[in-house]
């Protein structure tokens, strides 16, 4: 009996949903092909991966031969309770352990036969020899093609050592085209690791990327209907078409937006711009933002505040502006894909900056008159308070540390470091670009001054 939560996910999502990355996935897959799939926070990534995992009917559409063989295995990494390698295995092995059973009751009966053998852990040739023989049971007895979804890969890409990495192309070179990844990932590989770390495992999949970004049209209208119907109700086409121009077609700007609509939040007489200043109050939009923002390099956030102030795309740098247009960030008119976006950046070039406060009951942190959705650490609370209290002053370091630590036994083992990674913190938390700070400055070899915009 088909379990429910599988049969309502393969009745949830459209059989063209996100076609045109489906169509190069599956061409993929039909070579033996690993590859990446490369879409900035919110762009809908693990739908795409609800989409592969539970409507394998809508893909075999695109797969010419034989689309029946293909068995899809999940491992989300930040569902794991610690990234390390231990952990990494096991939870390739539980995938693989509760997908046997959906395939055949002979198959499972085996699987379970591996589990029942005592193993370590922390033996890495055990373990993958473990692996390898669940592999080849898939493969060689049950006939299967594994295809691996990594999602949310780039913190295991970043900290998982190069070895384990490179084992599970190892893995692969054992099976070959019966074997594949797929890569979820905010950013390119080539953006979260050396190469010359990891290139045994980046060689199978350096070849194919698929950039994912805001939906199509017709995705974009189904998912703002299906989230009208999930709340029982309906939204009226000029409604529809307005949200679909106010977030440009991003999965998670868009749920959030009609969230906010059903609730009431916005009103159907309101401007773009009106519904983008409300929904950027919103801790969801702002949390979003910030993470598409931070995951920019420095000449990416300029090109974007560039085009946001009305400057011409063709005095930005060619690869820069490539970069954003894969992304999706910039839209095919060459404008920014949403004018909620648009509102954040001009937010972060400090023109609704304004002042910073404290909030002397609540300790809320106000900025330029709006509560920011943060919550600080006391440590930091004191740090801000200390440093909101002596506007424009360099405040030494030895002195902050005995202002956030006032315990003479604390503060007498608090290093230069620990302080330097309080004021990142804080900063991260409440700069509007933490990598070019507005409020906290260092003032080499002494300390940190708190400085209100406007104030030299």
């Amino acid at each position: 009996m088909e379990n429910k939560a599988i049969s309502e996910n393969r009745s949830r999502f459209p059989d063209t949903f996100r076609a045109k990355q489906v169509i190069l996935i599956a061409q993929w897959l039909a070579g033996g092909e690993s590859g990446m799939i490369v879409g900035s926070s919110g762009a809908g990534k693990s739908n795409l991966v609800s989409f592969l995992m539970n409507r394998p009917d809508a893909l075999a559409r695109y797969i010419a031969r034989q689309p029946q063989r293909y068995c899809f295995l999940l491992l989300d990494v930040n569902a794991l309770p610690a990234l390390t390698v231990p952990i990494f295995y096991r939870g390739l092995f539980q995938s693989l352990s509760d997908a046997a059973e959906q395939v055949d009751a002979e198959l499972f009966h085996a699987v379970q036969a591996l589990k029942t053998q005592p193993v370590n852990w922390d033996d890495s040739f055990a373990v993958l020899t473990l692996l390898q023989k669940a592999h080849q049971l898939f493969i060689r007895q049950a006939g299967k093609k594994i295809v691996w979804l990594l999602d949310r890969f780039d913190e295991a890409c970043r900290y998982l050592d190069a070895q384990t990495l490179n084992s599970l192309r190892g893995l692969r070179d054992q099976f070959k085209e019966d074997l594949t990844y797929l890569l979820f990932t905010r950013q390119p590989l080539t953006r979260l690791r050396s190469l010359s770390e990891i290139d045994e495992f980046y060689e199978i999949v350096a070849a194919n990327t698929c950039w994912l970004g805001p939906m199509s049209e017709a995705d974009s209208r189904w998912m703002a209907q299906y989230m009208a119907a999930r709340r029982n109700l309906t939204f009226a086409e000029p409604i529809v078409t307005q949200l679909i121009t106010l977030t440009g077609g991003l999965p998670a700007f868009l749920r959030g937006a009609c969230l906010a609509l059903a609730q009431g939040e916005l009103n159907p007489g309101q401007s773009n711009q009106e519904w983008a200043r409300q929904l950027l109050t919103r801790p969801e939009f702002q949390r979003n933002c910030q993470e598409i923002w931070r995951d920019l390099t420095p000449e990416e956030q300029h090109a974007l505040s560039a085009l946001q102030t009305g400057g011409a795309i063709s005095a930005l740098d060619r690869n820069t502006v490539a970069y954003l247009e894969n992304m999706g960030l910039i839209d095919k008119n060459k404008g920014l894909f949403s004018p909620i976006f648009a509102a954040y950046i001009a937010q972060q070039r400090g023109e609704t900056a304004g002042l910073l406060e404290l909030h002397p009951k609540t300790r809320a942190v106000v900025r330029g008159g709006m509560a920011l959705n943060i919550e600080l650490t006391p440590s930091e609370d004191r740090l801000l308070s200390f440093l909101l209290e002596h506007p424009g002053e360099i405040c030494q370091k030895d002195t902050l540390i005995y202002a956030v630590w006032p315990n003479d036994y604390q503060a007498a083992g608090i290093s230069d470091e620990r302080l330097a990674q309080l004021v990142k913190r804080l900063r991260d938390k409440i700069e509007p670009n933490p990598t070019d700070p507005l409020y906290i400055q260092t003032v080499r070899g002494r300390g940190y001054r708190l400085v209100q915009p406007g104030e030299a």
